[in-house]
């Protein structure tokens, strides 16, 4: 039963990750700024964080399949109000806030819910391998649609709404592990403990690290490949193939998460560091090659912390608070969203180039592996 949520959310990645590889076309075809760019790249983590929040809270009251059912439906609403982002920028911000909205509902339940089918640790690695597969196969696919097909900007939508439309059928006879909780009466005695110091602790511990979890495949998803789109011939499948190899990079090192143990976050951040230092010298020496290691070191990166944070979380935190705690560290990963539109930011004010700006951001990542050092 555990695959067919599995399915879901990898479906949910694809549709939340394949925008990656249009922002190409978007930049070509509707001539958006990289300043728009960056927006339309945030604007998902800003209507993901009520989705987290809200929807980890909500599903330890009620459910886990109560919450992820109706938030994949959202997903195919959002799905097709993006296909009709050639009428501009608006209708993409739309798009993207709603999706953001529908994936933070399906994403901290669902994560949940794949644990409580199977064991926490291995229910953990399960739900960061299913996203981070999502994420690497839809921008290949919607790459090579948006390549070879007509209508670039509508087809990766229609064929992301058809898949999720399937997945979500598939899911629905998995059972609930998590029943709605019934009212409390004087007669039950005081409430269990709920949410509280204990593990907004453990909170506290992920924090210097955890919005480096997307901080860093935003450099090669949405940083690196527009820079160098100039160097390479397809652009569109370039960007996919960096892509596909960062998050693949991610899946792959997973396994080793175990092995490290609970330092594994900090050797993934310092494998990360250094390869945005790599992505800088890439950008200053104009070499679309040489992303490609970046890629792979950046992944690793990605799959160390992503990893590292679910498992403490569904070892240090209580069954009825996970759902909300969940919610809360994703909402903390995809601060790192923001990256891409202080990239550009940061570049345009200070004049410096788009390397130093990279190295800048190397730095401050090593100074958040120390701080996180010392909070341990």
């Amino acid at each position: 039963m555990n695959r067919r949520v599995e399915l879901l959310l990898f479906t949910a990645g694809w549709g939340a990750n394949h925008f990656s590889t249009l922002l190409v076309v978007y930049r070509k075809d509707l001539g958006l700024s990289p300043s728009a760019l960056g927006i339309l790249f945030a604007a998902y983590a800003l209507g993901l964080v009520p989705g987290l929040v809200l929807a980890g809270r909500a599903s330890d009251r009620r459910g886990r399949r109560a919450l992820v059912l109706p938030a994949s439906l959202l997903s195919i609403v959002a799905s097709a109000v993006l296909a009709w982002g050639a009428h501009g920028f608006g209708v993409l911000l739309a798009g993207r806030l709603l999706f953001g909205l529908a994936m933070g509902s399906i994403m901290s339940p669902g994560s949940v819910w794949i644990q409580e089918l199977s064991s926490p640790a291995t229910g953990a690695r399960r739900a960061t391998l299913a996203l981070s597969a999502g994420f690497g196969v839809g921008p290949i696919v919607s790459g090579v649609i948006a390549e070879w097909a007509p209508a670039p900007m509508v087809l990766p939508y229609v064929a992301h709404v058809a898949v999720m439309a399937a997945a979500l059928i598939n899911v629905r006879p998995v059972p609930e592990t998590a029943p709605r909780a019934p009212a409390p009466s004087a007669a039950d005695g005081p409430p269990a403990p709920g949410f509280g110091r204990a593990e907004l602790a453990v909170l506290a511990r992920l924090l210097p690290v955890a919005p480096w979890a997307f901080g860093l495949p935003a450099v090669t998803l949405a940083i690196l490949p527009g820079l160098l789109r100039a160097h390479v011939a397809r652009p569109v499948i370039y960007s996919a193939l960096v892509i596909l190899t960062t998050l693949l990079s991610g899946v792959l090192v997973q396994p080793l998460t175990k092995r490290v143990g609970p330092r594994a976050d900090v050797l993934g951040l310092g494998v990360g560091a250094i390869g945005v230092a790599l992505g800088a010298r890439a950008v200053a020496a104009a070499s679309p090659a040489l992303v490609f290691p970046v890629a792979v070191l950046i992944g690793a990166g990605y799959g160390l912390v992503m990893t590292t944070g679910l498992i403490e979380i569904s070892e240090r935190v209580a069954r009825p608070s996970r759902g909300t705690a969940v919610g809360i560290y994703y909402v903390l990963t995809y601060v790192g969203f923001a990256l891409p539109f202080l990239h550009a930011h940061t570049t345009a004010s200070t004049g410096w180039s788009d390397a130093v700006t990279l190295y800048v951001t190397a730095a401050v990542a090593v100074a958040c592996l120390l701080l996180r050092s010392v909070v341990r």
